[in-house]
């Protein structure tokens, strides 16, 4: 008898996600509930990204996951289940915002820095940084914004990205260069004097 290897993840151990969907296609609750435990979470916060409010978001993801278990014989065990989960919310969330006619996002959420002791000096350089970063992306245009943080933020491939936004890989590597751009821009003159004042120190 073959023992489990206890390093491989519930997800791993249909070998691909072909294989996942094929047993949810089966109605194999358990395949479900490893779908759902995997995305759940990413799925919530992209939402809010969107919704702003973290129940709704919930909600909506929810009932995404509904959706597919009702329908789940008409999954496409050849396309990407990730990339349909993503599309499916940010679909549904726009149609929540078309409910109560809301236009607007948050993209508040910038990035999280070491957790360390620092010292108020230190603390004002984060907080300048992060200023600076928040402004940065905050500036992007916004189809360049939303692909950076799909990338960034919600740890997409650019194929993914493609996928759900119905644009080409190209476009993507392309948005994601100008964001770079964008934010080596920003960002480049405070990384210069943290670094002289690093040399002058040491």
């Amino acid at each position: 008898m073959t023992e489990k290897n206890p390093n491989i993840t519930p997800f791993e151990q249909f070998e691909s996600e072909q294989n996942l969907v094929l047993e949810i296609r089966n109605s194999k609750a358990k395949a479900f509930e490893i779908l759902f435990k995997k995305y759940c979470q990413s799925l919530i916060y992209f939402s809010r990204r969107y919704v702003f409010d973290k129940q709704i978001a919930e909600n909506i993801v929810q009932d995404v996951f509904a959706g597919i278990w009702q329908k789940r014989q008409n999954l496409d065990p050849s396309q990407s289940i990730k990339a349909y989960l993503f599309a499916a919310v940010k679909n549904e969330s726009f149609k929540y915002l078309r409910h109560i006619n809301v236009e607007s996002r948050s993209y508040d959420r910038v990035i999280k820095l070491v957790n360390i002791e620092k010292t108020p000096e230190e603390i004002l350089d984060e907080k300048e940084l992060r200023d600076r970063l928040n402004s940065a992306i905050n500036d992007l245009p916004e189809k360049c914004r939303e692909i950076f943080f799909m990338s960034r933020f919600d740890g997409l491939k650019y194929s993914e990205i493609a996928e759900i936004l119905g644009i080409s890989i190209k476009t993507v590597e392309t948005q994601m260069g100008r964001a770079f751009k964008k934010l080596r821009e920003y960002l480049e003159p405070i990384i210069t004097m943290i670094l002289l004042i690093f040399n002058m120190l040491f």
